[in-house]
């Protein structure tokens, strides 16, 4: 069983039940989930308390979703009509679900989204973003953590700002685009970004389309605007994409490599050097970031499955 963080909270009650806290003008309620819930509908706000695991199985929460410190909550086909926010060392898992609000997380565990959409946008910060065939609203935006975005469409921009990495695979991107600060570079592979693309204070490696030091690419990218690849460290490849705007390459050590794949429609400003891609290193390729992430929301669902059935039925 995993170690978590506990907080302790007077207002909270037993499982299931509606909880008043004093305010300023009248009480507040909402409903305590520890354990499993099934196909009900929760009428207002929904809480899984610190330290706590809950699962939740076609079930509908028409006001908002908290899941404390060190708490977990793993949902399937739920229907969340408010906005969900995740604590410190909190975790969320989404399978089918819907989120009508924003996701935010505040130095959580993580959050995976797997055939999810969330509706009004992300913001989260440290822990991890893992988002797979996944439709997500708004803007998305990571910070000091990792960002893991695949077969997914992004309404509006999206930010991996001061991340390890940010990876983009087989995606659409609405917006813009903005990688700035990670430590680990990123990755877009096979998607398509419609507003300007930047990368820049980057290090380690930049792999823009195309096979790269970081593993192959099946699969052309598509920048619809401008892209700026300035100040980085990180070795940078751009190759079997199309720019349709121009490419800026200014202060990067190395300069940005353009490889025979790549076409730059507008003018290209800064330094650059042509030729084929470097050959891969001895790196881990792309998709073991993904295999990662999988595998540690994969045990801490687990976990918080387990977790969640010792307590029992949650009395939704």
């Amino acid at each position: 069983m995993k170690i978590r963080v506990f907080i302790a909270t007077a207002s909270l009650v037993a499982s299931g039940g509606l909880v008043a806290f004093a305010g300023s003008a009248q009480a507040a309620l909402y409903t305590v989930c520890v354990g499993d819930g099934g196909a009900v509908t929760v009428n207002g706000d929904l809480v899984v308390p610190a330290g706590e695991s809950c699962t939740l199985t076609g079930t509908k929460v028409k006001g908002s979703v908290t899941v404390q410190a060190g708490a977990d909550l793993v949902a399937a086909g739920a229907t969340f009509n408010g906005a969900v926010n995740v604590g410190q060392d909190g975790y969320l898992d989404l399978t089918d679900t819907s989120v009508k609000g924003a996701l935010t997380t505040q130095a959580a565990f993580g959050a995976h989204l797997q055939n999810s959409s969330v509706k009004t946008g992300i913001t989260a910060t440290e822990g991890f973003v893992y988002a797979v065939d996944s439709t997500l609203g708004g803007t998305v935006r990571a910070t000091s953590g990792e960002l893991y975005v695949s077969g997914s469409s992004l309404g509006g921009a999206l930010t991996g700002d001061r991340n390890l990495y940010t990876d983009v695979y087989d995606s659409t991107v609405k917006g813009a685009l903005t990688v700035s600060g990670n430590s680990l570079g990123g990755v877009l592979c096979a998607s398509e970004v419609e507003g300007k693309a930047v990368y820049k204070n980057n290090s380690d490696t930049l792999q823009l389309g195309g096979d790269g030091l970081l593993g192959s690419c099946a699969g052309a990218t598509y920048f619809g605007g401008d892209v700026a690849v300035t100040d980085n460290t990180a070795t940078v490849v751009l190759d079997n994409a199309i720019v349709r705007g121009g490419l800026t390459a200014t202060g990067n050590t190395p300069a940005l490599r353009v490889g025979p794949l790549a076409r730059v429609r507008g003018a290209i400003t800064g330094e650059t050097t042509t030729g084929a891609s470097a050959a891969r290193s001895a790196k881990a390729a792309p998709q073991d970031r993904g295999s990662d992430l999988a595998e540690k929301a994969a045990q801490r669902a687990e976990e918080a499955r387990a977790d969640a059935h010792a307590a029992g039925d949650s009395g939704l």
